[in-house]
């Protein structure tokens, strides 16, 4: 484990919640100077601690909508799960896949259809099938869920101050999507791979102006199309793991109520809205440990103890793949 201070956490907070904002933003939010931010960061990138900077996009707004996947194994080696996994980054459909222990051993997020491009859904046909044929017996367990939106957190608890509540960023609910052309395209699929990437370097890689670059990131910032500028972390680095709490409900009608609660949790990362899986709630935290895990879910029991019928959980051990739009 990598010893990090208060100083690097928030300085974590900071870039987890705006990775694009300039180091003198950050060091007057951290108090600490624009150079030793710079190396402070440097430090952080070069232990692991921070893995990149990707850029979450309302993909449903350019017309591309993704499902995820939850496996569990059968016949399971390590020779298979390494072929398998490997099968899983080289697709161009599959934009994440993380290694679980819990409920599921493998989550896989992929891109299933575009409005603008057909050829997304012909790719994920094609990928689907060849994933039965190659892996099916080694698989005890898969079910597709499709996501209708997530709240995304802001981990309050790097600042360390327990008086503090998270906010948190809705996704826009919006039915009409946004007509993007090659350019928009290419910028998106640049700054998904790193959001701190300069104007400067993005025009000298798109061949434009630097005028045009900004005036494309100003439209596409007034449409909503990014959802957020972010940092990937390795949390086991620094004593953290991800945990995800899948909850079905006996009372229904108090989902709004444990959601309520929850949103006050300095721990939590992600609340995810689907259909298509026996879940009616599914919470993402970045949490200590298991101990930590099993104190939220006493915690809820005891709360609403004639609402919730039963909880599940995982947590993630390793990130293989993390693409945010198709075909980077």
């Amino acid at each position: 484990m990598v010893k990090i201070d208060v100083k690097d956490k928030k300085i974590l907070y900071q870039l987890i919640n705006n990775s694009r904002q300039p180091l003198s933003s950050i060091s007057k939010k951290v108090g600490l100077s624009r150079e030793v931010v710079n190396y402070r960061i440097n430090r952080l990138e070069k232990e692991g601690i921070i893995i990149n900077y990707p850029t979450l996009l309302q993909l449903g707004l350019i017309g591309i909508f993704h499902a995820r996947f939850y496996y569990n194994y059968q016949f399971m080696n390590p020779t298979i799960k390494n072929e398998l996994i490997e099968f899983f980054k080289k697709s161009e459909v599959v934009e994440m896949i993380g290694e679980l222990e819990g409920s599921y051993d493998l989550k896989v997020t992929v891109y299933s259809e575009s409005k603008s491009d057909p050829t997304i859904a012909l790719k994920f046909a094609a990928f689907y099938e060849e994933l039965q044929r190659k892996y099916r017996r080694y698989f005890d367990e898969q079910i597709g869920t499709f996501f209708t939106g997530s709240d995304i957190f802001d981990l309050i608890f790097l600042l360390e101050d327990k008086k503090l509540k998270p906010s948190f960023i809705k996704p826009l609910q919006n039915t009409n999507t946004v007509e993007i052309d090659n350019l928009d395209m290419n910028i998106l699929r640049l700054l998904a791979g790193n959001a701190r990437i300069p104007i400067v370097q993005l025009a000298d890689e798109l061949d434009v102006t630097i005028n045009t670059v900004k005036n494309r990131l100003k439209i596409l910032k007034d449409k909503n199309v990014f959802w957020k500028f972010t940092a990937l972390i390795d949390w086991s680095k620094i004593g953290y793991r991800q945990y995800d709490v899948e909850i079905n409900l006996k009372d229904y009608n108090k989902i709004y109520d444990i959601i309520n609660y929850i949103r006050n949790n300095q721990h939590i990362l992600f609340i995810m809205h689907s259909i298509g899986r026996e879940v009616d709630l599914d919470f993402e935290f970045v949490l200590r440990d298991i101990t930590h895990l099993q104190s939220i879910i006493t915690d809820l029991s005891a709360r609403f103890p004639e609402s919730i019928k039963n909880f599940k959980y995982f947590s993630t051990l390793k990130i293989h793949k993390w693409s945010h739009i198709p075909f980077r």
